[in-house]
Parts: C-alpha cells; structure tokens; sequence
C-alpha cells in the first residue's frame, strides 16, 4: 500500500500586529532536502506528501504528489495537523518544523500597564494584574511607531510533537531537537527526552553550531540510543529515507 507522509518545515510566524511578526531562523531548507530525497528515491511508494510550512519558507520542487499547506503560526498549524491525522491515515510524520515556543499574549505599554495596576491593586496581588491586564493596544491594526515604552507579554504555543501519537498511535514519528553549544552527552540526553515524552519513533539531534553552510551534523536517536551519526542535510535526508523505509 502506499504511503502518506506529513513533512512540516521551516520556522512559525506570531503576529505582534497586523503588519508585525515574531519568527525565528529556520528557513525550511532541511525539510526541502528531505522531501526532494524521498520523491527521488521512494516515487513508486509515496501517495501523498502532505507539507506544512510558513509562505515565505523554502519549498521543495513542484511535484503532483506534493500538497502544499501553508501555515502562519502554531495554533493555525496544531489545526491543521489535527484535521490530517484525523482524516487521512498517515504512515510517517517528519516534523522539522521549528515551531515558536511562545506567541504573543498581549501589548501595552508602561502607562497602561502602571494605570491598569495602580487601579486595581486593592483587589489582586502584582503578578496576577500583569497576567490579566486589560490596558491594551489593538493588535488588528499596525501599532504606531510614535507609542513609547512597549511591552509585549507572550505566552506559551501549543507542543505540536505532543499530540501526533494521541491522535494517531501508529503513524511513525521523527522529531527534532535543536540545541545550542552543548556536549554531545547533553544532546543526547535532551534529545532522548524528547523522544520518550513524546513517543517518537526516531529524534534527530542536533546543535546550532554545528550548522553551517556545507556542514549539518547530526544524531539519529531511537529507544536503543544512537544509531547514526551524520555531516550534512543531505546525509541527514538521505538516512532518513533509508530508516524509514527499511533499507
């Protein structure tokens, strides 16, 4: 039977306003380089390659197997995964997407933050007016330049990894984990954590520094700990293939 694969990719995008965003480095390339590996090598086995990323992410090449879903940030995304894994059987879900920790939860600024306080601090302790703070701009439009002293308060995004397994239990499950300027050991230990929370199948680690323009390394980490180690995007995509399927 053939196979159908979600690949998510490149980083997530958190409105600030209308016009302004919060996003990260990740620029999709990995994603594209799995995706190309897995049409070049696997063409006859694939159905459908389901691939999530952001507009401005880079995309692997036109292919009638491809379909592109585009995302903004990561409720929009934990809505789309949510209606595929539901209505489709999945085989495999590669999720190299980096996905924000954080979105915003509200913007004000130091007066109306203070005025807001000031008012009700008969009622509440500080912390708690901070996190309830009505005193806030309009986010729907661009917020002027000319407002002093803003402050953005964010708030945690949904773990996207956390809810693939619940949904569906057989889909097999590679995630990632990035780190930065850490020991092998460490990275491994963060990233087999990953694993075992999350119920992945295969987690590959990997460390900022170690990510330059020719140069990708790269732990591959199951439950029987590490099984590969890799130089580039292109080893990285090119084992990944072969994992999954079982060559």
């Amino acid at each position: 039977m053939k196979k159908n694969i979600i690949i998510t990719a490149g980083g997530t995008e958190e409105n600030i306003d209308n016009v302004r965003k919060i996003t990260n480095m990740a620029t999709g390339k990995l994603g594209t380089v799995i995706c190309n590996e897995l049409l070049t090598n696997e063409n006859d086995v694939i159905n459908k390659i389901y691939y999530l990323s952001t507009r401005t992410a880079l995309r692997p090449i036109e292919n009638k197997k491809i379909e592109f879903i585009s995302i903004d940030g990561a409720d929009d995304l934990k809505g789309k995964v949510e209606y595929l894994l539901k209505n489709n059987k999945i085989d495999y879900f590669i999720h190299s997407m980096a996905v924000s920790d954080y979105t915003t939860d509200y913007i004000t600024t130091v007066s109306l933050l203070s005025k807001y306080i000031k008012e009700n601090n008969d009622k509440k302790d500080i912390e708690e007016l901070i996190r309830e703070n009505k005193n806030v701009l309009d986010t729907n439009k661009k917020i002027s330049s000319s407002e002093k002293d803003l402050i953005i308060k964010l708030k945690p995004t949904p773990k996207i990894i956390s809810i693939i397994k619940n949904i569906s239990p057989k889909t097999y499950l590679v995630g990632f984990k990035l780190l930065n300027n850490v020991s092998k050991e460490q990275l491994y230990d963060v990233a087999n954590k990953l694993l075992i929370k999350n119920n992945c199948d295969l987690v590959i680690g990997n460390d900022l520094v170690d990510i330059k323009e020719n140069l990708h390394k790269a732990l591959f980490i199951t439950k029987n700990g590490i099984i590969k180690e890799v130089n580039s995007k292109e080893e990285i995509a090119i084992n990944l293939v072969k994992i999954l399927f079982k060559k």
